[in-house]
């Protein structure tokens, strides 16, 4: 009888584990599309707002992905670092912990230099500029380079120019902010351009800017008007110099393998939403660019807009940037001379 008994449970305790296995397998498969026919459910997680135009662009992409797919693919969206900061979900990514996610391009140099010669000051001085280049040759080269990171990139979401904000004093030239204490990323390129503005760089997490402010740790920060409004920094500024200094973008990107084990049909159909998203996005982009900086001056924020003479000197104080950064191993010159190449341009055009 003890016997019978033992035999009943082991058996119990076999046929739990092989369902166990079976169903996990099941759920793996419907999250990498190994299986068609079946609902593949993907998720996305960046750490942006949710009502940011980058997030309301991640949004879009869902829906078109839906809509294409006629419900066959949903893509579950995770916004506000729900899951983690820019890093943290690009490794997740990376690993395909989750399959999908987003974040500004300062924080992708690890995986890519060439990243880093999108960070150079003036280097795109428009955003027709910056469209011409992601949708040229040097996106196309960095799409490459991410798959040797494990990555395919989905889309490019227009982030928006930097501008210098504070709560000291006006700003008009660069020498004004000479001993200012200014957050910046983790980006060298940033931190190297406050040098040259004669400002005291210091990198903060942006968890933190809002209360650094607060409490007088820095004086003040470089960022879009949407993301500032968004996350109400207007509360602790007073002061705007609008002089575009960096464009930042984010990326969207998809682990490779997870992509690359979904049916050719699907892959097709994920890139078409990206691309589709991508022209809603930079339109919703613009729009509350410009409906932020309006809010701004209805706050009582003061801009400083600087004349072409004007915006040319701050041009020429960051130009020593480019002397330390452009060399092989940061921004690959050659990649540089490219990027220039695709807009027509060249350096003397941007600095002289």
């Amino acid at each position: 009888m003890k016997n019978s008994k033992h035999w009943i449970i082991s058996a119990l305790v076999i046929g739990t584990f092989f369902s166990m296995i079976l169903m996990g397998n099941t759920t793996l498969s419907k999250t990498t599309g190994s299986i068609e026919g079946e609902v593949i459910t993907l998720r996305v997680a960046q750490s942006k707002s949710a009502n940011h135009p980058v997030s309301q662009g991640i949004d879009k992409f869902a829906e078109l992905v839906k809509e294409k797919s006629n419900g066959k693919i949903m893509i579950d969206t995770f916004h506000d670092g729900l899951i983690g900061d820019d890093r943290e979900v690009i490794e997740s990514a990376q690993r395909g912990s989750i399959e999908i996610a987003s974040s500004s391009t300062p924080n992708m140099a690890g995986f890519t230099k060439y990243f880093t010669a999108w960070d150079l000051p003036y280097i795109f001085e428009n955003k027709d500029e910056v469209y011409i280049a992601l949708d040229g040759e040097p996106g196309d080269i960095i799409r490459q380079e991410m798959k040797k990171s494990g990555f395919i990139v989905i889309f490019f979401p227009d982030y928006g120019f930097r501008q210098i904000v504070n709560n000291i004093k006006p700003i008009e030239k660069p020498e004004d902010l000479k001993g200012m204490k200014i957050r910046t990323t983790n980006s060298k390129i940033e931190q190297a351009d406050f040098n040259s503005y004669g400002a005291n760089p210091t990198p903060m997490a942006w968890s933190e800017v809002f209360t650094g402010l607060q409490q007088g740790t820095v004086d003040g920060e470089g960022n879009s008007y949407s993301l500032l409004w968004d996350t109400k920094h207007q509360e602790v500024l007073k002061y705007a110099t609008e002089v575009n200094y960096n464009y930042s973008s984010d990326v969207v990107v998809m682990n490779k393998a997870k992509f690359e084990a979904l049916s050719a049909e699907n892959q097709a159909l994920i890139l078409e939403a990206g691309e589709e998203a991508m022209q809603w996005q930079r339109v919703r982009a613009n729009e509350r660019e410009d409906e932020a900086r309006q809010q701004f001056k209805d706050y009582g924020i003061e801009i400083f807009e600087p004349t072409p003479e004007e915006l040319q000197v701050w041009k020429q104080a960051v130009e020593p940037v480019w002397d330390q950064f452009v060399r092989e191993g940061q921004a690959e010159p050659n990649y540089v001379d490219l990027i220039l190449e695709t807009l027509g341009k060249t350096r003397e055009d941007i600095f002289n």
